[in-house]
């Protein structure tokens, strides 16, 4: 098993429509490519996280590598690009 962790920054004031593309198209993109799970995670601000957060977990690294090289992953990338401020992207295997 795979475990994929990103973490995004919005620009300032980008993040209601940065929240909408993660929920409405991030989160089905993932799971119509086979991912087992995927939680779309809006900022803590009682925290003082301002980060989203999107976990997703895949049974193979082939499925996960095929998603991100879809048409709609990179489309859906493109219309993220100017709601983003920085992205971490680290994935970790599961023994």
């Amino acid at each position: 098993m795979y475990v994929r962790v990103v973490t995004i920054s919005s620009k300032a004031g980008m993040e209601e429509k940065l929240r909408q593309i993660g929920r409405n198209v991030l989160v089905p993109l993932n799971k119509d490519a086979g991912c087992v799970d995927v939680y779309f995670m809006k900022p803590s601000l009682e925290a003082n996280n301002p980060y989203f957060g999107v976990v997703s977990i895949w049974r193979d690294k082939e499925s996960l590598e095929s998603m991100k090289n879809s048409k709609n992953y990179r489309e859906m990338l493109k219309n993220m690009g100017p709601l983003i401020e920085s992205v971490t992207d680290h994935l970790y295997v599961v023994d």
